[in-house]
């Protein structure tokens, strides 16, 4: 019977002084394990000095950021102390307050009264491993009966705080937290035509990991990289945001885009529940005839020669613009790209990692190297000053289409870096990208090759 009652003490005592479930939360997820976590709980004071638990808080929780503010009366309630207790109870937590006492263990079938030195992990065919059971008074745990439960031990990660109150009552506090286990990730789905057209569409992926379930809660993410130092101050200010939000899709049930410092802040129209242990999908937004262009590729490095032909990369590239049909910040993601087959179906062709992409900039897709096409490059020429250094090189690209098209390769090529260099005898137009980088784009016709040749005097 001791034992009972202080398991039913330590279950009313959390249910009693905790306040229960929150009545409002807000959860803003980052994109680096980190959540924000924002509460309005109602909490029955004393006048006075006490003590208040507050459970259904998660086990990741960081406590240093946890800032606690009574609604009703905040300049008449005060935290004097804050605990986060997390001492859980579980088979390891229980048996290590019994070590060196008496108990009563299972030895060769048979109960007898021992001294628990050291606890192992039991697996016997039939037992339940893990499995606490409380049997007529008694803590039935894994072959061992203990006497009673050991004080001290909680059945969820808890807040404890010493307040003092000067008004009595219901109390509505505000609770705001920083947790760990929660991250979230954009992943997009794009399927083109054979018009170099594209229809865009984003998924939220949220996971959580932080020992807590969020139910009916108000979604935002963050995408950014928001810096985070290893001895982390919580922060009560809150930022003020721009209120220039748009919509993406139905505004009542999708995401809404707003700035928020140098971040953009996304925020469903609608409440979701996050539960413990589960990885959630929400569409982000949804695009359709986004204009494309499909580049091919050759790229080589200064001093790169084939000894045979190699493929081609092959690439998609698009504005992000309201006028090839999008305009919107894009989390960074991995786009998976599709595309129909001559019976309609579509066949995945090739995904890249995009970064977090501002408006009105260029995306670049590789999606992998073009079957059809094969080029190689040789150097056919070599001069040496007096003192050894090359001087002067020439080069022969050649480019091979086994297409039934004709096609517009990008052939990319560096200069020797921290050198000034010249560029002689090039047989097609070249331009100068970077200080060690140029660019030709040529035509290679169906079923044909072109070939490319220069010199780069140094």
């Amino acid at each position: 019977m001791k034992t009972a009652f202080r398991l039913m003490t330590i279950l009313l005592g959390l249910l009693a002084a905790s306040g229960a479930l929150a009545e409002e939360l807000e959860l803003t997820v980052y994109n680096n394990n980190l959540a924000l976590v924002k509460e309005t709980r109602i909490l029955t004071l004393e006048r006075g000095i006490g003590e208040y638990n507050c459970v259904g808080v998660p086990e990741r929780l960081i406590p240093e950021t946890v800032h606690f503010k009574s609604l009703t009366d905040p300049a008449g309630t005060a935290v004097l102390e804050q605990n986060y207790r997390y001492d859980l109870l579980d088979r390891g937590s229980l048996l290590k307050r019994y070590r060196g006492q008496e108990v009563k263990a299972l030895v060769d079938d048979e109960w007898r009264t021992v001294t628990l030195l050291a606890h192992g992990h039991p697996g016997g065919e039939g037992q339940a491993i893990g499995r606490i059971l409380e049997v007529d008074g008694e803590i039935h745990i894994e072959g061992f009966i203990l006497p009673e439960l050991p004080e001290g031990l909680l059945l969820e990660p808890t807040l404890l705080w010493l307040l003092d109150a000067k008004k009595r009552g219901r109390h509505e506090i505000e609770l705001d937290y920083l947790t760990e286990g929660l991250g979230w990730r954009a992943d997009y789905v794009a399927v083109i035509d054979n018009d170099n057209k594209l229809d865009l569409t984003s998924w939220v992926t949220l996971n959580n990991h932080s020992g807590r379930n969020y139910e009916d809660a108000r979604l935002k993410l963050v995408a950014g990289d928001v810096q985070r130092v290893s001895s982390f101050r919580a922060q009560n200010a809150r930022p003020e945001m721009a209120m220039d939000a748009r919509s993406f899709g139905n505004a009542a049930k999708g995401f809404q885009e707003e700035e928020f410092f140098e971040y953009h802040l996304y925020t469903l129209g609608r409440p979701t529940t996050v539960l413990d242990k589960e990885q959630k999908q929400v569409e982000l937004l949804s695009a359709a005839g986004v204009q494309a262009e499909r580049r091919y590729v050759f790229a080589s490095s200064s001093y790169q020669e084939d000894r045979e032909p190699r493929a081609l990369d092959v690439k998609i590239e698009f504005d992000n613009s309201e006028n090839d049909g999008l305009g919107i910040p894009l989390p960074k993601g991995i786009v998976r790209v599709y595309q129909a087959d001559k019976q309609g179906r579509l066949q995945f062709a090739g995904e890249d990692r995009i970064d977090h992409t501002p408006k009105d900039e260029t995306l670049s897709l590789k999606l992998g190297t073009a079957f059809d096409l094969r080029g190689e490059r040789v150097r056919t020429d070599l001069k040496q000053g007096r003192n050894g250094r090359i001087t002067e090189q020439s080069y022969r690209i050649t480019l091979r289409n086994h297409k039934g098209e004709a096609i517009t390769v990008s052939v990319q090529e560096m200069a020797p870096s921290r050198q000034m260099w010249r560029i002689f005898n090039a047989s097609h137009k070249w331009e100068k990208i970077t200080s060690n980088r140029f660019e030709f784009e040529v035509q290679v016709p169906a079923a044909g090759e072109t070939t490319i040749t220069y010199t780069i005097r140094n």
